[in-house]
């Protein structure tokens, strides 16, 4: 039998693995919504069990599958922060709109594809400082918003979730929307789909860099994970390779038969030769921009409903 491919952060790679190996999955719903400009995956994972499976906690995870996320089409990245936004009200409607609400940005600035976090905290209308200051049209209509992008381990010295859990203590958020940059073991879903995961979130898991969770059991209030595949690695690719060259006919021999096993194999070779070894989009500086663009359009039509894009824009100026 085939090993699993686990490097991904994405429970629905992980369910598609598990479905397709006849592994029945008991307390998980998978929904599905067209929408024009792609879908809307959802999986309710509510057994302990099958979440061990799946190797993710119980909770709520939706996919934003969108093809014009990856081609530049922005009316229609525009339709997906909408629909991104519609998915975070969920969480923030029990959410005092006085209360504090926390953004944090994961990842390392330095590395474009690792960026998706830092970008994201810059491009969102931050109000915390603003609340007694704002003009009388727009009161009531602003929540609180605070925003940082804490580095990673290896530019600061310190743990994200020491920063997280002291920001936590001083200022008191009712809620953390962590932003991250995922891996995928799909290639199809790369650069095109926005999860969001209500179980918060284990930074670096999906690359074999795990650090401290972020999550309702570590800092005592909900963390809302939002993250956007980047990654893939190079064994995923070879696999990928394999499967199309056996779908399309070609002779693969015993690969093909399942006779011979494919994921050690590639990952023998791979290790040998590059180590572990992570492959990104080629125009990933753009794809993180315009990225960065569409979760920040999100996330600031969620916290302050009722301002159009042009008000924000210019408070953002």
């Amino acid at each position: 039998m085939e090993e699993i491919n686990w490097r991904t952060d994405l429970a629905i790679d992980i369910h598609e693995s598990l479905r397709d190996r006849a592994m029945t999955l008991p307390g998980v719903n998978e929904t599905v919504e067209e929408t024009p400009v792609g879908k809307v995956i959802r999986l309710e994972v509510s057994s302990k069990d099958s979440a061990m499976q799946m190797r993710k906690p119980p909770g709520t995870y939706v996919t934003i599958e969108s093809p014009s996320l990856g081609l530049r089409e922005k009316a229609k990245q525009n339709e997906v922060a909408t629909i991104l936004a519609r998915e975070l009200e969920k969480y923030l409607s029990s959410v005092a709109l006085e209360a504090p609400i926390l953004v944090v940005g994961l990842g390392n600035s330095q590395v474009t594809p690792d960026s998706l976090g830092p970008l994201v905290t810059q491009k969102i209308l931050v109000t915390r400082h603003l609340r007694n200051f704002v003009p009388p049209e727009l009161k009531g209509r602003l929540r609180s918003i605070m925003a940082l992008a804490p580095g990673v381990l290896g530019t600061t010295g310190m743990e994200t979730f020491e920063i997280v859990k002291a920001l936590v203590k001083e200022n008191a958020p009712q809620i953390i929307l962590a932003i991250d940059a995922l891996a995928t073991n799909s290639i199809e879903r790369l650069g095109i789909t926005i999860q969001i995961a209500d179980s918060g979130i284990n930074p670096g898991s999906g690359v074999g860099n795990q650090r401290a969770a972020l999550n309702y059991d570590s800092l005592g209030i909900p963390v809302i994970a939002i993250g956007v595949p980047l990654v893939v690695d190079a064994i995923t690719l070879v696999e990928n390779a394999v499967d199309y060259m056996t779908n399309k006919g070609y002779d693969t021999g015993r690969i093909s038969q399942g006779q011979v096993d494919k994921p050690r194999i590639v990952r023998d070779i791979l290790t040998r030769y590059f180590g572990s070894l992570f492959v990104t989009p080629r125009q990933i500086d753009s794809l993180v921009e315009d990225l960065a663009q569409v979760i920040a359009g999100g996330l600031n039509a969620a916290f302050h409903q009722g301002i159009g894009p042009d008000e924000i824009s210019t408070y953002l100026n």
